[in-house]
């Protein structure tokens, strides 16, 4: 039976962490994994689900326990960036795990990519436990436990063609939080992948002009839009999320999709961050390579 350790390197449980602790292991124990949680998981500290030091701790014990097969982030919200320089990424490099997050913890799935060239899987929290009872999320997350291939359907191309290398990426405001740090990936050379919430147009355009200046953006092999949800304009002149998106990246010479099933949405799927993936723009097809 493998163990999944939960940690918590974002924001706290807001209420009832017992309910929340309940739910999670009956939804994991259920599919025949054993859940532990790591010391710190249901402190708070203002915004954070306890001090640095601690959040930290819990995640590199996480790595370092041999009893621990899959690391899980307990939320997301706001924290992971803080702990970017307070992960032990030689021992991580030691010993590597499937660790799974979403939204804030693109940051640290990034830096982990960047640093120990560790394949992540974006997409899930526990605490989603709540609301995956069924559908593409539960599916996806169960295969990604396994370690199955992922497969997407019916995409839309913006600019065709076709690629073959890593899908990195995520949440657009934590990777421009990067840009600068010693904790950015290298993205030439790889299928980025984007999603966002509650952002206006203009703060969308502010950061992808941001990457465009950093160079970021200048030679990837390939682009995936997932969602931006609840992105709309304060003021209608402003334009469309798909519009600032289409102006930075329906120019580009590789291949371009949209309707990618990933973000923000209640039914979204999950994936891995890092590894590589045929990407048919054509066809409107995302395979992903059997992992080694």
């Amino acid at each position: 039976m493998k163990q999944i350790t939960i940690v918590a390197p974002a924001s706290p449980v807001p209420e009832n962490p017992e309910a929340e602790k309940e739910l999670i292991t009956d939804f994991f124990e259920s599919e025949g994994f054993q859940v532990q949680f790591s010391p710190h998981c249901f402190d708070s500290e203002r915004f954070l689900a306890g001090v640095d030091a601690d959040r930290a701790k819990d995640l590199n014990e996480a790595f370092a326990d041999p009893k621990t097969d899959i690391i899980m982030a307990l939320r997301g919200g706001y924290g992971s960036p803080r702990l970017l320089d307070k992960l032990d990424y030689k021992t991580i490099c030691q010993n590597p795990k499937p660790f799974f997050g979403f939204s804030d913890l693109t940051a640290i799935q990034l830096a982990l990519w960047q640093r120990c060239q560790l394949i992540s899987y974006t997409g899930f929290n526990a605490n989603f436990a709540a609301t995956a009872q069924k559908g593409r999320l539960k599916d996806s997350l169960f295969a990604a436990l396994a370690e199955k291939p992922v497969s997407v359907k019916n995409l839309k191309a913006l600019v065709p063609g076709t690629a073959h290398a890593p899908v990195v990426g995520g949440t657009l405001t934590l990777l421009c939080g990067l840009v600068g740090t010693p904790y950015m990936p290298n993205l030439n050379g790889v299928i980025l992948v984007l999603e966002e919430v509650h952002e206006e147009p203009y703060r969308l355009d502010r950061m992808l002009n941001q990457l465009r200046l950093s160079g970021a953006l200048s030679q990837l092999e390939g682009v995936i839009l997932a969602g931006c949800e609840d992105c709309q304009p304060k003021d209608p002149a402003d334009g469309t999320a798909e519009q600032v998106m289409k102006e930075y990246f329906g120019h580009k010479k590789i291949p371009v999709v949209t309707n990618f099933p990933y973000g923000h949405t209640p039914d979204h799927i999950v994936f891995p961050i890092g590894q590589t993936a045929r990407l048919d723009a054509n066809a409107g097809t995302l395979v992903f390579d059997d992992l080694k």
